[in-house]
Order: structure tokens, then C-alpha cells, then sequence
């Protein structure tokens, strides 16, 4: 974080207005979009020192990249701070808004991610203190990002609790207790208008304005029903929305729970994993699918020489079964939809839809992930599972592709940060596994590995 020049009033454009700061957007001549938070007074000293030490420690987080920092605080001709971050084109409520709740198999990974944030943060020493669905954030790489994090402004610049009441921990609509524990209350909150469409205490015609507030400090928040939600799912989030601080899990075990959930993924309908929303950054730049190749079953006649590879050139995918290639289906394995500039301002190439003829030259280009920067262990063929582990560089997200002979298409599953997949298999078939990733800017893959005699093309 810098100290940069003096900001100009004339250059900011306004995007919102919240209870205690307005953001406005800054676009300089040559550079990237960004947000400028601007609060209603200069920041004092101790204030400034507060910021510098709360983001020097989130940047030294693993989970970082899922965090939006604070880049440089900027001067305005008035005296006041302007806080210079990432912009990011759309907040969860907006989400849920324009396309209702989100999928099951999403909030998941949603959880994972999130948590994790907080758990590190937890371990680090740093708390949150205003976990709100307004504070989770869509990348323009289409990645889930926590915004406003630490103490130093909330102590500052203290806000109206009112108008998040129904995300908000009874023990601080009681005494203003901010803590790990309101945290974690703060998350399920967030995570129960994600599955749901609607926040965990909706207001109802004619209440009073404390009404809420007095259903957060005396009643349980309904139960999750429907949509073939996992029990545990809606079990985990009442129990990080229970009244006591002492009663909620920590932000750790939390982290725990969602992995367990994603390792079980079974118990998710097959449609929430599909994950279509999110099919367009990691595998656009592939020129290759990825399927299970058969051999020929007859041999070419004697006269006939097999053509050999050209050096330099691709080879086109060899015929699945009765004669089609499994496509590779872009994944991208993130929680958002993509949309706006991505962090670096490079536009992104829109997504590809399964089945589209390739983008001519005049479409926008698209980068490559970047080959064997991720590391596919050999799998472990149990029979009816296979167990797949990898490494890669630090602070990815990654998703699991698994090609399947015979199989119109590949499938996919997200892992967030996790680095193993138990994957159920048949026992009389083929299977090739490709592993991607990526840390919102730059796009891994592994290469691929097959089991029981499979060849890969891709």
C-alpha cells in the first residue's frame, strides 16, 4: 500500500453511496478502472498507521487473492482520504437480484472460500467486522472477493447497524461487539441469502424499523428447505447464525465443514454441479479438448503408412466411441459470473457455449493457461473410485475436469483451494483427469492423466 498523488474531484465519477463512505470510480488516462472510497473526514494518524498494518498483514494471507485490499490512499483537494481499490462490477445482492438464489453446488464453493478468508484472517489476528452480502464482491475475472476488511475504519467511522440488521450478530446490534465470532455469524447470514434468494430475517408489511432487530436478538432464523438442499448444508448455516457467540463454530472448522461438503458432493443434485454460469476464463485459450481415445479397432491396410505427427503443428482429437470427441468444457472455478474489466484491465473474451464453432481471428484474444505449472499426481485406481491429489503454485482455486469413455461430454467439479478429489468411477471404463486453476489473473493446468490404458487427447 502507497501514498499516492493528490486526486482531482473532477476525474471521479459516483457509483454508490453507503452509510458512512461513498465510492466513486476512477479511470486515469492509460490505466486500469478503479474504485476510490472516500469517507466524510481526513483519516488521523493513528487511523492511517491502523490501515497499514491491517493490510500488510492480509496480503501476507494464502487467501489473499480473494480479498480486495486497499491499494494506496489517495489525497483529496479537500483534505479527505480516498481509499484506491480493485473495482469490482457487481456485490452478491446484485447477483441474487438480477438471477435469484444462487446454485447449491456455488454457495458451496462460496463457503469454502469465504471461510478460508476468515479463518486465516482469524489466525493472523485480523477481524473482519462487517461480514455483509454488500461486502461480497464479483472479480471482473468473474472470482468471489471479501471487500472492507479490518478494524482500524469501522472504529473510525462507526456505523448504522440498522440497515444491516438482518446480516447482523446479536451481540452487536446489543453492545457493538465486533469480533471472530460476529464474523462467522455474519458469513451464514451472507450464505443464507446466496441459497435462498432473501436474507435470514426478511422484513415484513407494516413492522417497525426495530422489528428486525428484535427478531435477530430473540428468534431462530428458518430453516433451509427445498431445492434439495444437503441437510448439513442447512444444519452448518443455522449453526453459524446461533444466538451465543460461544455456540457458533469457529471460522476454521467451518472451513472443515464445506470441505466436507464438496468431498461429498454426491449429495448435491448433478445440475448444481454443473456450474454453467461460470464456463469461460480457464479453458478458453485450449485449442485441444480433452477426451478418452480409442484405439482403431482395425488395422490400416498394409500399403498404408500411418501419418506422422508434423512437428510444430497440433494434432486434431481422435474419435471417442462412435465418433465424436469429448469437448472440454470451459471452466472457469469461481463462484461469480464474469463480467466488466478484470483486475489487470484486459478484457476477457466472452464465453464460449458448448457446441460453438471457434471465434474467427476478429474475436478478442484470449491468453493460454499456462501447461505443467500445475502438478497431476499419478491417480489411484480403487475400482469403483479414484483418488486424484496435485500441487500447484500458491493461493489457486481449482477445478477438476474427468473424461469419461463413451461420455458425451467431460464433467467438472470445483475444489476451491483444495488439492484432492475422491472421484467415483465404473469399473469397466477408461478415464482421462485434467486439473485447472487460477489466481484471478494468471490460468494453470496440469497435464493430463489417464488410468486403465486411456489415451488422452488434449
Amino acid at each position: 500500500m502507497t501514498l499516492m498523488a493528490e486526486i482531482s474531484p473532477d476525474a471521479l465519477v459516483p457509483r454508490a453511496t453507503g452509510p458512512v463512505a461513498t465510492v466513486y470510480l476512477l479511470a486515469p488516462p492509460g490505466g486500469r478502472t478503479v474504485a476510490v472510497k472516500v469517507y466524510p473526514q481526513p483519516l488521523d494518524r493513528r487511523t492511517y498507521n491502523g490501515i497499514e498494518v491491517e493490510q500488510a498483514k492480509l496480503a501476507g494471507l494464502r487467501s489473499a487473492p480473494s480479498i480486495v485490499r486497499v491499494e494506496s490512499l489517495d489525497d483529496l483537494p479537500d483534505g479527505r482520504t480516498a481509499l484506491r481499490m480493485e473495482f469490482c462490477p457487481q456485490s452478491l445482492p446484485d447477483l441474487v437480484a438480477n438471477g435469484g438464489p444462487l446454485p447449491i453446488g456455488d454457495v458451496i464453493v462460496l463457503g469454502q472460500i469465504l471461510s478460508s478468508v476468515l479463518a486465516e484472517a482469524h489466525d493472523a489476528g485480523l477481524v473482519h467486522g462487517g461480514v455483509t452480502p454488500a461486502n461480497v464482491l464479483e472479480r471482473s475475472s468473474g472470482q468471489p472477493a471479501l471487500s472492507d476488511f479490518g478494524m482500524a475504519l469501522r472504529l473510525r467511522f462507526p456505523r448504522d447497524l440498522m440497515s444491516d440488521a438482518a446480516y447482523t450478530a446479536p451481540e452487536v446490534l446489543r453492545e457493538g461487539e465486533l469480533s471472530e465470532a460476529a464474523d462467522v455469524y455474519g458469513l451464514g447470514a451472507v450464505l443464507y441469502l446466496a441459497l435462498t434468494g432473501r436474507p435470514p430475517f426478511p422484513a415484513r408489511t407494516g413492522e417497525p424499523p426495530d422489528g428486525v432487530v428484535l427478531r435477530v436478538l430473540r428468534e431462530p432464523p428458518a430453516e433451509v428447505t427445498g431445492r434439495d438442499v444437503p441437510p448439513a448444508l442447512s444444519a452448518l448455516l443455522l449453526r453459524m447464525m446461533a444466538k451465543e457467540p460461544e455456540a457458533r463454530p469457529e471460522a476454521a472448522a467451518v472451513v472443515g465443514e464445506f470441505e466436507a461438503l464438496l468431498a461429498g458432493a454426491g449429495a448435491v443434485p448433478e445440475d448444481d454441479l454443473d456450474f454453467d454460469d461460470f464456463r469461460d476464463e480457464l479453458a478458453a485459450g485450449r485449442s485441444v479438448p480433452l477426451a478418452v481415445v480409442e484405439a482403431p479397432k482395425k488395422k490400416p491396410p498394409a500399403k498404408q503408412k500411418a501419418a506422422k505427427p508434423v512437428p510444430g503443428k497440433s494434432r486434431k482429437p481422435l474419435l471417442l466411441g462412435a465418433g465424436a470427441a469429448v469437448a472440454l468444457v470451459a471452466v472457469v472455478p469461481v463462484v461469480f459470473r464474469p463480467g466488466g474489466d478484470d483486475p489487470a484491465g484486459r478484457a476477457a473474451a466472452p464465453p464460449p457455449a458448448v457446441g460453438t464453432p471457434t471465434p474467427t481471428p476478429a474475436s478478442p484474444p484470449t491468453t493460454p493457461p499456462k501447461q505443467a505449472t500445475i502438478k497431476l499426481n499419478p491417480p489411484v485406481d480403487k475400482g469403483t473410485s479414484v483418488v486424484l491429489t496435485w500441487s500447484g503454485p500458491p493461493r489457486l482455486t481449482y477445478a477438476v475436469i474427468v473424461a469419461e469413455q463413451g461420455a458425451k461430454q467431460p464433467q467438472t467439479t470445483l475444489r476451491g483451494t483444495m488439492t484432492s478429489l475422491t472421484v467415483q468411477v465404473s469399473s469397466g471404463l477408461k478415464y482421462c483427469f485434467l486439473v485447472q486453476g487460477t489466481d484471478g489473473v494468471d490460468k494453470f493446468e496440469s497435464e493430463p492423466r489417464a488410468i486403465r490404458g486411456a489415451t488422452c487427447s488434449g
